[in-house]
């Protein structure tokens, strides 16, 4: 059959199953494979069992990589030796010889035109596969560290920044194998660049699924403001962890009958503590976090840390919630500030533009619409499926039939009238 006909076949290597949907990582993969699936022969390979098969999109191969498969693990010379930064990064990120050998074995007689290496550690497998290689890592690791700094006290940034450069130095060694690599955010992306110029790197941003996070008729409880993430992430925990102790008392005193509900799974011994406060509850693994979301009057994303694009900045905008933002959680989305999300930076702008919205529930209402008018256009699913399937088949040498994947469109709201002006950032912080 000639390659005009036949479905692209595409290898999908991840660290697990995409299922549940309660990490980022998952939700990702999840709604990728839904697209490839109606379009390529696309198989899903895991270093472990499928527990929820039933839940993979429909059209989907499994592929469980037996431990076992270690003892046949080929030789260097079929695939090459390692480079010192290569080592140095299996050190690191620790190697799997059952991984390597699946790849080594399965694409060395022809049966994948392509791979995608799914996360940040499975870069480093490129070298085993013996066709086309897209690395998705999602997140750029060297940002995502050192974002951690303004977390961290300064006795630990000479080990950051160790680690970071280490990153570097692996991303490079990674983008030289690979045909190209894809970050969900174009800061992320770009700063992929600084240290592989001339690599393939595209950011293809996530979307969010408009039917399952849907505006509701409840009314939001009065006084509410929801912070929504995993609780056993270290970004999430100290957000949610300085938007509690920084910025709450400051609300809380000018209304009593205001909450802030910090929402996710496995919250950490540290969020759990923050429920002593007053006003403050924590939530933790509830099994659906859209009434949650409903019932917030403004919902909060105060991120320090971290990388990559925030699905809940998204997921709330769906809701027709209003959301306020860090610029570091807003790093990479095309919503503008003060018109389709608020951005704060330091507690007494956070204070002001959290107070503005619990007071105002015509300016909250506005900008809520515009948050959902914004993500029904920049970001749809399918439209990240399509990217993905057109960089896999120019990787493989395939025409693709839709646009390769660029930086997100620019966002034109429907006409409407704007909230009131955004607060100017103050480095004051609130007692």
């Amino acid at each position: 059959m000639s390659d005009a006909v036949r479905l692209l076949r595409v290898l999908v290597v991840a660290g697990g199953e995409p299922w549940p949907l309660d990490h980022g990582g998952r939700l990702h993969l999840y709604h990728v494979l839904r697209h490839l699936c109606t379009c390529t022969d696309v198989t899903l390979a895991i270093p472990a069992r499928f527990r929820h098969a039933d839940r993979l999109p429909d059209g989907v191969k499994r592929v469980e990589i037996r431990a076992e498969s270690a003892s046949r693990f080929v030789p260097d010379d079929a695939i090459g030796r390692p480079t010192w930064i290569e080592q140095r990064a299996a050190r690191h990120f620790g190697l799997r010889p059952e991984i390597a050998t699946y790849l080594c074995e399965s694409t060395a007689d022809g049966a994948f035109d392509v791979v995608m290496l799914c996360g940040s550690v499975l870069g480093q497998y490129a070298r085993c596969c013996r066709c086309p290689v897209v690395w998705n890592p999602q997140d750029e690791l060297v940002l995502a560290t050192l974002r951690e700094r303004r977390a961290q006290p300064w006795t630990r940034w000479p080990a950051l920044l160790r680690r970071a450069a280490l990153y570097a130095v692996c991303e490079r060694a990674i983008q030289q194998r690979v045909a190209a690599s894809v970050y969900v955010s174009p800061i992320d992306a770009a700063w992929a660049r600084r240290w592989s110029p001339g690599a393939n790197i595209v950011s293809i941003p996530n979307g969010v699924d408009l039917d399952y996070f849907r505006p509701t008729d409840r009314e939001p409880v009065p006084g509410r403001v929801v912070f929504v993430g995993a609780l056993d992430f270290a970004p999430n925990v100290d957000a949610a962890c300085w938007l509690a102790e920084r910025v709450w008392p400051a609300l809380r005193a000018r209304d009593a009958r205001r909450t802030l509900h910090i929402v996710g799974r496995a919250p950490l011994p540290r969020v759990r503590a923050l429920a002593q406060q007053p006003g403050v509850v924590v939530r933790a693994d509830v099994p659906d976090v859209r009434p949650e979301l409903a019932a917030a009057v403004v919902v909060a994303v105060p991120m320090r840390t971290g990388g990559g694009l925030k699905n809940k900045i998204l997921e709330a905008a769906a809701m027709r919630r209003p959301v306020v933002a860090s610029p570091v959680a807003l790093g990479g989305l095309t919503a503008r500030p003060g018109l389709d999300v608020l951005v704060a930076e330091g507690a007494y702008e956070w204070t002001t533009q959290l107070e503005r919205l619990l007071s105002d529930p015509h300016d909250a209402e506005v900008l809520a619409a515009r948050g959902r008018a914004w993500v029904e256009t920049a970001h749809d699913w399918a439209r990240t499926g399509e990217q993905f399937r057109a960089i896999l088949a120019l990787a493989a040498g395939r025409p693709a039939t839709a646009p390769p994947a660029h930086e997100p469109l620019p966002y034109e709201p429907p006409a409407a009238p704007p909230p009131a002006a955004v607060v100017e950032t103050q480095e004051a912080v609130c007692p």
